[in-house]
């Protein structure tokens, strides 16, 4: 991928997403990133119940950092911002993310399985943990 996802989340944040909308801007990315088999089968309080069964303070950061990439990803592919290349490759990290964490709601994933896939993504991303973390920041 030859564009930065790090600045174009840093940029989409500080641009679009004010401090008042921030929660409901992670959630709406969480659940933007669930499969709809899922919403069929669940409603929007169950499967914010589900997640909320993670324990693991880590894997929760994990869960929504990389859900706002790949609702920022999308955003980016719908308006047209990428290379025929990039939005193929990053088409893939955005269904990557949501079957991950839709294999997790189905009980096909458990929590480290998860984690594991989630990491793997921001390697994908070539994000550090490092500008993981300022993102989180921003997030929090």
């Amino acid at each position: 991928m030859d564009f930065i996802i790090y600045g174009l989340v840093v940029d989409y944040l500080n641009g679009k997403v004010t401090s008042d909308i921030k929660d409901e801007f992670i959630n709406a990315s969480v659940h933007f990133n669930v499969n709809n088999d899922i919403y069929n089968k669940y409603s929007s309080v169950e499967i914010e119940y589900m997640l909320s069964k993670i324990e693991d303070e880590n894997i929760i950061d994990y869960v929504e950092l990389c859900s706002v990439y790949g609702y920022i990803l999308y955003r980016t592919i719908e308006n047209g911002n990428l290379k025929d290349d990039d939005r193929i490759e990053a088409l893939q990290i955005v269904l990557e993310i949501s079957n991950s964490i839709s294999g997790f709601l189905r009980a096909s994933l458990n929590e480290k399985e998860l984690y594991e896939k989630l990491i793997k993504v921001t390697k994908k991303l070539k994000l550090t943990e490092k500008q993981n973390k300022e993102i989180l920041d921003l997030l929090n």
